[in-house]
């Protein structure tokens, strides 16, 4: 009875989430997190439910697919010579993350936390103010693009790494998912080339091909991955990105990816989120929070001064701060470093904390900067 209670919950949940977050003009995931923190506080649900945490790891899981899924790789090749500045922004941001990360003496981890930018919010937040296809907006896709692509490969390796493997084959077996991950996508061209007939049914097919072809690749690419000792997240991300590449922007099947995956699996792991922030917030200090915020604003807007001379300077503060929003990532990073033991439980629901309130004020911040 209580699990049909716990279920009933989650489901209505992730109902509402969407229609609260146009209301309150705030993201829906964050919703999502506030609810389950709320949720836990007044119900004491969700403590040690198997089928909570299971249908977590579905959407953690579907989470980095579609992070992967959502890449414009043809955006980044074309893009990556004429706008050459931005390539440079990431690699000083990346670098001074590690740096202060390193200053700090926090874990290396952090420095793929404080690099990391949340497209889910990116994308949204410049559709809303008109922008996705100025140069300015460009500039930002680009690097946020770039942006996810490095911190979650950073994010596998320094997993891989910290597990100790006990010889140098064991440590190289993870990299074997890249071999598949190029096979796989020339054997995707191949069929597109051969049977294209059969390929176009991935995106009008009213069995939905394209949907029951995608959640098995997912699958069997987080498989692989764990299978080869890397992370599942990495498998899943992979397996967006050649959705992504093999069929040039996914076009209708991301739309109905995008049902799936957030309004049926991903509010798990929000939800999931926000209950153990409630139940570790004893275990938090608030002097992680405020010195990742801080150390997250310096490492996006002081590189953004590399545009200085090409863009107005209300642009250039707009860029950083838009380029400081985290999410997805971010929260997935810190439950997989909790997991293997690289951080401890109360750092995981600090992160999350620091990770909300970006979430919340970046965008409010940009908008403002645009519209004045």
């Amino acid at each position: 009875m209580r699990e049909l209670i716990e279920i009933s919950l989650v489901a209505l949940i992730a109902f509402t989430s969407p229609i609260v977050s146009q209301r309150v003009k705030i993201p829906a995931v964050i919703i999502e997190i506030l609810a389950g923190f709320l949720l836990a506080m007044v119900t004491g649900f969700f403590i040690a439910s198997e089928w909570f945490g299971f249908f977590s790891t579905i959407g953690l899981i579907f989470l980095m697919f579609l992070s992967g899924l959502e890449i414009d790789f043809t955006l980044i090749i074309r893009k990556f010579g004429r706008y050459w500045k931005v390539p440079f922004y990431v690699a000083v941001s990346l670098m001074m993350s590690f740096l202060i990360s390193h200053y700090l003496n926090l874990s290396l981890i952090y420095g793929v936390f404080l690099a990391n930018v949340s497209l889910g919010i990116v994308m949204p937040v410049m559709k809303e103010t008109g922008i996705v296809h100025t140069e300015f907006g460009q500039k930002t896709l680009l690097a946020t693009f770039l942006t996810d692509l490095i911190t979650i490969s950073l994010l596998s390796g320094i997993a891989v790494s910290f597990k100790s493997p006990d010889s140098l084959f064991e440590l190289l077996l993870p990299a074997m998912i890249i071999p598949a991950f190029i096979s796989a996508y020339y054997l995707g061209r191949y069929l597109i080339w051969h049977f294209p007939d059969f390929m176009a049914r991935f995106f009008d097919d009213p069995m939905e091909l394209g949907v029951r072809g995608s959640f098995a690749i997912m699958i069997v690419f987080s498989g692989f991955a764990y299978l080869l000792g890397s992370e599942t997240i990495l498998g899943a991300f992979l397996a967006g990105a050649l959705i992504s590449m093999i069929f040039r922007g996914a076009g209708k099947l991301e739309e109905s990816l995008m049902g799936v995956g957030y309004g049926i699996f991903i509010p798990f792991f929000f939800i999931k989120t926000g209950v153990d922030i409630y139940y570790r917030i004893p275990e938090v200090t608030l002097h992680l929070p405020a010195l990742l915020f801080v150390a997250g604003i310096a490492v996006k807007l002081l590189p953004s001064l590399i545009f200085a001379s090409d863009m107005e300077p209300s642009q250039v503060f707009g860029f950083g701060m838009l380029q400081s929003s985290k999410l997805g990532l971010t929260l997935a990073g810190a439950e997989i470093a909790r997991e293997i033991g690289i951080i401890s439980p109360g750092e995981a629901v600090g992160i999350a904390i620091w990770t909300v309130v970006s979430a919340l004020l970046f965008p409010v911040l940009f908008r403002f900067v645009v519209r004045t």
